[in-house]
């Protein structure tokens, strides 16, 4: 799945377990790229994953990942994905939480900051 990465097994066993549970992210599409702080990133047909440095993995998809690509991804301020994405409480918009903070998508407004840390 991510070739040969000497020392990268346990990204190979948390991308393969979360490609698993979540099979709706499609096939691999990119190469395995190592993040800030120790964490990892794989692109996949419909969404992006994102491992911390201490543990997890999270995706972000659709126009919530343009956004959070655009404010500098994992390197930014926002940090690292800490949740998939959700419904908002009322069913209209979708948003990801972030280590500082949390975007959020409407239809009518598209992606936005929806707040920081």
């Amino acid at each position: 799945m991510l070739g040969t990465y000497p020392g990268f097994d346990v990204f190979v066993a948390v991308f393969e377990r979360f490609e698993y549970e979540h099979p709706w992210i499609g096939q691999q599409v990119g190469e395995f790229m190592l993040g800030p702080r120790g964490g990892g990133i794989l692109e996949f047909q419909n969404a992006t994953v994102f491992t911390l440095p201490d543990g997890g993995a999270h995706a972000v998809q659709g126009e919530i990942l343009e956004w959070y690509l655009g404010y500098g991804g994992a390197s930014g301020p926002l940090g690292y994905p800490i949740s998939n994405e959700k419904r908002t409480p009322t069913g209209h918009g979708r948003y990801n939480t972030f280590e500082n903070g949390t975007v959020a998508w409407l239809p009518s407004v598209g992606a936005f900051l929806m707040g920081a840390t």
